[in-house]
């Protein structure tokens, strides 16, 4: 099975405001074969670059698109797209938005490989892969603490598990942050499980002063308190912290990723349409799981992502994923899937590859010429 046509859908909404919710303009990648079989995949970056690197035609040695590059590889051929990719990008990849590109493409095989086989991606990963994952609510801080008791108690009503807030108004005052996380597990009661976002907003010494507030509140993880690349300070907090931390959404690299690792992080959270997708996913699992830190998707996307997060975590052996409730279109709308969440788990179903299909009415509403 060849790969006859890369597309990159870009999808915008009318009005894009500057906050932590990337659902407002997304990039998915459509992969066609000659076959007749369709994968779907999901970059997640600024989608205008990441379009470009997809659609631009061969040039100078090492500084094609990606589309060119593999168009006429055999879907099967995991291993020689990867370094195919690696080396026609070489110019301005590895990492980055090339690998932020590759990385739709890579999950969108997937897809193609599980459709061709007949079975959920999970079951090429994993034939004792979960058919069942819990996935947490993910949203944004409430403007103010006194907001935050309704949004929490419509999730425990939901049937939710797990919850994380993240991003502002949290970050510059120690006070309004402890609020936050309060007002937080107040909503939420004892049962169910709070993640804190920070967005990384403090230095380390600041990030422990909140931990050890945040401690009395049980949060499940404190997640991106620290720059992406501070790994110094992200070994002096793990050490000292009184709750796991957790990171590492915003790399790409495997490199980078060892020395992430090495801090004493707790939780990685690789997210699959910037890391590589699927493929490298794996190898980062795998280099995760030595070293005694849980790798969990980084996953706040539309459903193209969802379905691969959730496909991917399920061949793990502790399965978890992030479930963004974005109130975005392109979030709630612009995938059909299988899926089904019910007792705060999403329900996989045997449905070939992702088992995903795009909105067309979305598509024809949001689209970017």
């Amino acid at each position: 099975m060849k790969i006859e046509r890369v597309e990159a859908l870009h999808l915008r909404l009318p009005e894009v405001k500057e906050v932590a919710d990337g659902t407002q303009d997304v990039l998915i990648v459509r992969v066609h074969t000659d076959d007749g079989l369709v994968g779907l995949g999901e970059i997640v970056s600024c989608s205008y670059v990441g379009r470009a690197v997809i659609e631009s035609p061969r040039s100078a040695p090492f500084r094609h698109g990606i589309a060119a590059i593999v168009t006429g590889m055999d879907v099967a051929d995991v291993d020689d797209i990867a370094q195919a990719v690696e080396h026609g990008t070489a110019w301005y990849g590895p990492g980055g938005i090339a690998r932020h590109a590759y990385s739709g493409l890579d999950m969108a095989l997937w897809d193609l490989r599980g459709q061709a086989a007949g079975v959920p991606v999970r079951r090429l990963l994993s034939p004792a892969a979960a058919d069942r994952v819990p996935a947490y609510a993910s949203v944004l801080w409430p403007d103010r603490p006194d907001l935050v008791g309704d949004s929490a108690r419509a999730f425990v009503d939901a049937g939710y598990l797990y919850v994380k807030y993240g991003w502002s108004p949290m970050g510059p005052d120690l006070d309004l942050d402890v609020e936050l996380v309060a007002a937080a597990r107040r909503g939420l009661g004892d049962d169910v499980g709070l993640m804190v976002d920070a967005g990384r907003a403090w230095t380390a010494a600041e990030a422990l002063k909140r931990a050890e507030r945040f401690a009395e509140y049980d949060p499940v993880w404190l997640e991106e308190p620290l720059h992406p690349y501070d790994n110094a300070g992200y070994a002096e907090l793990s050490a000292a912290s009184p709750i796991p931390i957790a990171g590492g959404e915003a790399i790409t690299l495997l490199a980078e990723y060892d020395a992430l690792l090495a801090t004493g992080l707790h939780f990685v959270q690789p997210d699959l349409g910037r890391v590589g997708g699927i493929t490298y996913a794996q190898r980062l699992a795998a280099a995760a799981q030595e070293r005694g830190c849980r790798p969990v998707p980084h996953a706040f996307g539309t459903g193209v992502l969802l379905a691969a997060s959730a496909q991917w975590t399920a061949a793990g052996p502790e399965p978890l994923t992030e479930f963004t409730r974005a109130p975005s279109p392109l979030a709630r709308d612009l995938v059909h899937h299988t899926m089904d969440f019910r007792d705060g788990h999403l329900h996989l179903d045997d449905t070939p590859g992702l088992g995903v299909t795009l909105n067309d009415d979305v598509i024809r509403q949001y689209r970017v010429a």
